[in-house]
């Protein structure tokens, strides 16, 4: 059930998280954005290390985790890009379904395995996800702007697959709070350098944009703990926790047509329906 309940509270927060940062990106670019976000994500994290201490590990280890880290950067730079130029309900279900991509790496390269009806679960989750994610009658609007979303999306979601799969491996080496701190402050430290490094303004945000992003940093940061922590604590599971988490796409659009009050299409009620299906599956056989 843990790995269940990690996967369900980090899509929630993480869901959260893309929501509140969609206006401020479109105001303030996706470097800044990046940037404070994940500043304000890696001091939430912070006084956790103090309660859970540094693990020892090797250099190698550091080094792998460190590249992920970097990985991370890019994948919430790409991310945060395709919200900016891109139509939300159609990057959003493209980057949400990374767990795709986690479930091939965690079978080919962790050699972690499933059940029949656990892959019938995850199956059915990434199904609902796109269909609850995706406005089928904005699909032809836009096109300009929407392929280079698309662009963005397509490349947030395999970096953001890569250092999951690497938390498979390593989470319980590292620790889930440094690993998680490590991922955050660098992500925002790549923020500012590029910031910086384009001649684009990186001071602090006005008022109205500072309270949403620290709204998005602290729901990425309690995400972002709980999915490592699942992970670390079973780390077999990690396909059935990020299959759970690639849930915060479709969190993330039904927040939009909730605070919008529009009526969800019927494609995204049967995808409502599947992805609480799938995850009843999963609960079910995990």
């Amino acid at each position: 059930m843990l790995p269940v309940l990690a996967g369900l509270f980090a899509a929630l927060c993480w869901g959260l998280s893309d929501f509140l940062v969609t206006g401020p990106t479109r105001a303030l670019g996706q470097y800044r954005t990046t940037a404070y976000t994940m500043l304000f994500s890696s001091i939430v994290l912070f006084p956790f290390l103090a309660y859970t201490g540094i693990n020892a590990f090797g250099i190698g280890i550091f080094a792998l985790a460190l590249l992920t880290s970097l990985i991370s950067f890019l994948a919430f730079l790409f991310a945060y890009k395709a919200f900016r130029y891109g139509n939300l309900s159609i990057t959003a279900p493209i980057v949400g379904t990374y767990p795709a991509v986690v479930v091939i790496g965690s079978v080919l390269v962790l050699g972690d395995t499933l059940t029949l009806m656990q892959f019938a679960a995850i199956i059915t989750i990434l199904a609902g996800i796109i269909l609850t994610a995706t406005k089928f009658s904005s699909l032809g609007s836009k096109r300009g702007i929407v392929a280079v979303g698309v662009g963005s999306a397509l490349i947030a979601m395999v970096f953001m697959a890569i250092p999951a799969i690497f938390a498979g491996a390593y989470a319980a080496v590292v620790g889930f709070v440094l690993l998680s701190l490590m991922w955050r402050s660098v992500t925002s430290a790549g923020g500012f350098a590029a910031g910086l490094l384009t001649g684009q303004s990186i001071s602090i945000p006005r008022r109205k944009h500072v309270i949403p992003l620290f709204g998005a940093g602290v729901s990425d940061a309690l995400g972002i703990l709980v999915f490592l922590y699942g992970i670390q604590a079973q780390s077999h599971a990690l396909p059935i926790i990020s299959a759970l988490a690639g849930f915060a796409g479709a969190v993330s659009v039904m927040l939009a047509l909730m605070m919008l009050k529009e009526r969800p299409e019927k494609n995204q009620f049967v995808g409502i329906a599947l992805a609480v299906a799938g995850v009843v599956l999963l609960s079910y056989f995990s």
